[in-house]
C-alpha cells in the first residue's frame, strides 16, 4: 500500500472532527461521487431521473458512507496501536 498509514488518515480525520470529516467526505465526496454517478447514468441509459428524489439518496448515502468511514478509519488506527 505504499506509505499509508492508518495512523496519518486517523489524524486527518481527527483533526477535522466528527460533523465536517462527515460533511467533505461523507456528504461531499461520497455523496457527490453517487449524485453524478446517478445522473452521468441515466444520461447514458437515456432514462428519465427524478433530480429531487436521486439528491436526497446522494444525501443518505453520504451521511452512511460518512460515518462508516470514520468508524472503519478509527478501528484501523486503534488495532494499529
Amino acid at each position: 500500500m505504499g506509505n499509508y498509514s492508518e495512523e496519518k488518515a486517523w489524524k486527518r480525520a481527527q483533526k477535522m472532527g466528527k460533523v465536517n470529516y462527515l460533511i467533505i467526505v461523507g456528504i461531499l465526496a461520497g455523496g457527490g461521487a453517487f449524485f453524478g454517478l446517478s445522473v452521468l447514468l441515466s444520461y447514458v441509459s437515456g432514462s428519465d431521473i427524478d433530480l429531487f428524489q436521486t439528491f436526497l439518496s446522494a444525501l443518505s448515502f453520504g451521511v452512511v458512507y460518512g460515518y462508516l468511514s470514520w468508524k472503519f478509519t478509527k478501528r484501523r488506527y486503534e488495532k494499529k496501536r
